[in-house]
């Protein structure tokens, strides 16, 4: 795959503009970072990795790619077309950098690069990273856009570069998504409602947590609308055991339990899901 070089991208060490340098990325102080032959490129600072081998693995990443593929979560990808299509109609026309920080293996970007029209899509472009250098080499061979290796905490992209920034079940962080955001950019928060898989966390879990008592968005953010999707869906044993490896409850729960799970063929789920889109708000 062809690496796509975003103007934004800059420098991790120095924060300098990053210019192509035939199969490298290199600063005008000379850093440099090559770009992997599946069309990305590691910019994750020493840091922000505290293992060799950091973020999921690649068989998490394979066994989300499995389940994600059978569009379980398709009417999740359809809310952030909405989203997107939306967002897009409220702006004046010019070029629109669409984000999604910790993108997995992309099915959310390419679910929305697929159903954008030919003059959106044209001026439309895509930003994916993710900590886990397997589920950026997913990315890479699903869609085109700047698929890189990094963290939330420090995204290399220039301040006010990204207009729409998605965090799909992700671990935010609100001061860097601050900085890379535009003035008239959208912050759209994806996360568990109270509901969200409850058939399963009862069998795998002896006490469960409810996720009603959320933690207050600080007050550079506020939020200016919101969307609760829930439906069911049912699961076979293989989508059962790639849903589990793809999330922590493979690894919060006990293998008796997780069996408990599986020996359930088929099992009905609850999907239940917040969206939240948010802008940045000035602090006097």
């Amino acid at each position: 795959m062809t690496f796509v070089l975003h103007p934004a991208l800059h420098c991790p060490i120095d924060a300098a503009p990053l210019m192509t340098d035939e199969l490298s990325l290199v600063c005008q102080h000379g850093h440099t970072f090559d770009v992997a032959r599946q069309g990305y490129v590691n910019l994750l600072g020493p840091k922000d990795k505290r293992s060799k081998d950091p973020g999921d693995s690649k068989e998490m990443v394979s066994a989300r790619v499995a389940f994600l593929n059978a569009d379980f979560y398709q009417p999740l990808a359809d809310a952030c077309v909405d989203i997107t299509l939306g967002y897009c109609s409220a702006v004046a026309d010019g070029r629109i950098t669409l984000m999604d920080a910790g993108c997995g293996d992309g099915y959310y970007l390419n679910h929305v690069q697929e159903n954008l029209s030919n003059d959106l899509g044209n001026r439309t472009s895509l930003v994916g990273f993710d900590i886990s250098k397997w589920a950026v080499q997913q990315c890479a061979r699903r869609c085109d856009g700047t698929w890189f290796v990094g963290s939330n905490r420090h995204i290399p992209m220039a301040d006010g570069s990204v207009d729409l920034l998605f965090d799909m079940f992700g671990f935010p962080d609100y001061s860097s998504f601050r900085r890379v955001l535009a003035p008239r950019g959208r912050l759209v928060r994806v996360t568990p409602g109270d509901r969200h898989l409850i058939q399963l966390r009862e069998v795998i879990y002896p006490n469960i947590k409810l996720r009603s008592e959320r933690a207050p968005y600080p007050e550079t953010f506020k939020v200016v609308s919101k969307q609760h999707i829930t439906y069911v869906m049912s699961l076979g044993t293989e989508d059962l055991k790639n849903l589990l490896l793809m999330t922590p409850h493979m690894f919060r729960s006990t293998p008796e339990r997780r069996q408990q799970a599986l020996d359930h063929d088929p099992l009905t789920l609850t999907v239940d899901v917040i969206f939240e889109e948010l802008e940045t708000t000035t602090v006097y």
